[in-house]
């Protein structure tokens, strides 16, 4: 009869233990604020440089050398168009829609399908330091900076702008200030512990005019700002929820958004909400490292991106696609004129070009996003009747019906387990005895 050291027996019996607490832990590896700070290169912005024939050779030169260099650590990609020879290409739609006729010109094409022409020349200005003068507006901005600090080492931000009422105004500030310190209050209860509650990051009506684009990236101008708005910001600089208005403003609706960001990123939510529309930004060694720091691990490590990329990839099992049919508050696009083109940026209208309209750039692009990252997948793209900007909220029901499925694998997993585990424990015994 087989003889069985008591050795052997003990290290089954720890095998089976083992198992049975390492699954669940497995199953918790991150929680969705730190897939936020994994770019995957699915959902950059574009940058279109566009000059001709008559465009001198220095200036189309230094067009191209100081965009690559600009854009360095940023989600911004840019890519340099002949329109004579590229006359097929097809971001060329946008030199109709803001009725682009001189050259050098610029356009700025946000993943959500907005566009905003930007202004790369001035009368009696060089055209290096107007073109700097360009990036500094597009990638930076007080309220941008300050969102970035925040994000990248606490729960994440609650923006909040001012409208033109006080009390509307005072009104929205109580709301997200109970809904972060109801969000504060429960931290010690997150699947992963996270050092830092959230934070309300205010703009008033004086900061709107240095605001033009993280405005334009949220979908509006300084025109719309005409009652409070609040967005949720999180990971790396990423929008997830709606954009609240007015009376939306409330702690539970601001909670309910808040809450998935600590939440575990394989507890049921349909993954698209992992990876909410990043600002406009230039991320940094200094805040790379910050965040590090806060997460415990490097976000840009290529085994950890390639992991993320896996877990969010399984929620885009026909990607593109339509977001989730449900979503509390709907925010209809209003459209804005075009601001007059000698303003450094101008924000084009929210409706145009729509969805159809973008594909065609969008597919252009697909290949290089594709080899960029080889888990990454197509470029989003958002209906153009959809709120611009951000995941939609998870349904709860959705989230709810895969819980269950959940918990049953895991329960049935666990008891095949251990039957299998009795059962050896059962036959190492008894050859024990025989021996």
């Amino acid at each position: 009869m087989l003889k069985c050291p008591r050795k052997i027996e003990l290290l089954v019996v720890t095998c089976i233990w083992v198992g049975l607490f390492a699954y669940p832990a497995l199953a918790c590896r991150y929680n969705v604020r730190e897939t936020g700070f994994v770019d995957l290169g699915i959902e950059p912005y574009y940058l279109f440089g566009f000059v001709n024939k008559d465009t001198p050779a220095e200036t189309a030169s230094d067009f191209e050398q100081i965009s690559s260099a600009a854009l360095i650590d940023t989600n911004i990609e840019f890519e340099m168009i002949d329109v004579d020879q590229q006359q097929d290409h097809p971001a060329t739609q946008y030199l109709n829609l803001w009725k682009i006729r001189s050259f050098p010109a610029a356009v700025l094409v946000s993943p959500d399908g907005q566009s905003c022409a930007v202004s790369v020349r001035e009368p009696n200005r060089p055209f290096k330091q107007t073109l700097w003068s360009a990036f500094d507006d597009i990638l930076q901005s007080p309220k941008r900076k300050e969102i970035l600090q925040q994000v990248s080492k606490t729960y994440g931000v609650v923006l909040l702008m001012e409208g033109p009422d006080a009390e509307q105004n005072e009104n929205a500030k109580n709301a997200a200030q109970s809904a972060i310190e109801q969000v504060a209050s429960q931290m010690d209860y997150l699947p992963k512990p996270i050092a830092h509650g959230p934070v309300l990051v205010e703009m008033d009506a004086t900061s709107l005019s240095d605001e033009a684009i993280l405005l334009w990236s949220l979908g509006l101008e300084a025109a719309d700002v005409n009652e409070p708005l609040a967005a949720v910001l999180y990971g790396r600089a990423r929008w997830i929820g709606p954009l609240f208005r007015g009376q939306q403003i409330t702690e539970d609706n601001l909670a309910s958004v808040l809450f998935i960001i600590g939440a575990d990123c394989e507890c049921g939510f349909d993954h698209r909400w992992l990876q909410g529309t990043m600002l406009p930004a230039k991320w940094d060694e200094n805040l790379q490292a910050q965040t590090a720091e806060s997460l415990g691990f490097d976000p840009e490590n290529p085994m950890i991106k390639t992991e993320i990329a896996w877990i969010v990839r399984r929620g885009y099992p026909a990607y593109p696609s339509m977001p989730p049919a449900y979503q509390e508050v709907v925010v209809q696009s209003e459209p804005a004129s075009p601001a007059e083109l000698n303003e450094p940026v101008q924000v084009a209208d929210s409706s145009a070009p729509d969805a159809d309209a973008m594909q065609p750039v969008q597919e252009v692009h697909e290949e290089a996003a594709l080899a960029k990252n080889t888990e990454a997948t197509q470029q989003k793209v958002a209906p153009a009747d959809d709120r611009p900007g951000a995941a939609v909220r998870p349904s709860p029901a959705l989230a709810e019906s895969r819980v269950p499925w959940r918990k049953s694998l895991y329960f049935i997993s666990t008891m095949t387990l251990c039957v299998i585990g009795v059962g050896l424990f059962i036959l190492l015994r008894a050859a024990r005895r025989n021996s």
